[in-house]
């Protein structure tokens, strides 16, 4: 074969890679837009999921829980933030909103006590924000209850306290409470939202965050019907 032929044959074969690439690019960048477009009509099984057992909920009659399963250490937790914080400012009366960290490995364990620990020492809702742009902007690498408690010193939150809080029985019950629930939920992933105990959305499965409120507010709606006929029922 001459070097005329090897020249076309090269040539040929770069174009084709070429043309994959681009296509396998332009293939990607569709499926992000796609998956980040906004939903009009959500489908069950498809942009949420039905839990079935549903669990029990701790509102009151006539409210609607939704739920946050999170990790401090989940960058996507941390993008999710802004969203559900502007959510939660505009939010329906009859919703509740709470978190609950998800401990789906041991490595999560450190920050699961440390948010119920913040709990019960009254400073959850100041350092929650603080201690996930610590992790995620400054690169602060807390693991474990000695970093936390120096980190968390520096932000007028007593150390000590702080650590015999994090052993305490109060936040064991409640990391035992969390691993019984997560398994209930049917949860693999965070974040995840649980609605009311009997539905299960996220990013991936709604198509991104804003649709991920958008789901919370459809089935929430949904869900004060249901509510408000129970109620009803047990009144009668």
């Amino acid at each position: 074969m001459n070097m005329y032929n090897y020249q076309r044959i090269f040539s040929s074969v770069f174009v084709a890679l070429i043309f994959t690439f681009l296509s396998f690019t332009a293939s990607a960048e569709d499926g992000h837009n796609h998956e980040h477009a906004p939903v009009k009509n959500f489908v069950e099984g498809k942009h949420y999921h039905r839990i079935s057992p549903a669990v029990e909920t701790d509102v009151e009659d006539g409210k609607v829980e939704v739920l946050e399963l999170f990790w401090y250490g989940c960058p996507h937790c941390f993008e999710f933030e802004p969203h559900l914080t502007g959510w939660k400012d505009t939010k329906a009366d009859y919703i509740t909103f709470t978190r609950m960290p998800a401990v789906l490995n041991r490595g999560w364990l450190a920050h699961a006590r440390a948010y119920y620990a913040l709990e019960t020492m009254g400073e959850l809702e100041r350092m929650h924000p603080i201690f996930f742009e610590a992790i995620h902007v400054q690169g602060r690498r807390l693991r474990d209850v000695e970093s936390m408690a120096r980190f968390l010193s520096q932000h007028d939150v007593d150390a000590d306290k702080f650590k015999s809080a994090y052993d305490s029985l109060y936040v064991e019950t409640k990391i035992n409470r969390s691993g019984q629930l997560v398994r209930q939920y049917g949860s693999s992933a965070v974040p995840t939202v649980i609605i009311n105990g009997k539905f299960r959305t996220s990013a991936s499965d709604a198509g991104g965050y804003e649709n991920v409120l958008g789901v919370i507010n459809m089935l929430a709606e949904q869900e004060t019907g249901t509510t408000a006929s129970t109620a009803e029922e047990n009144t009668e």
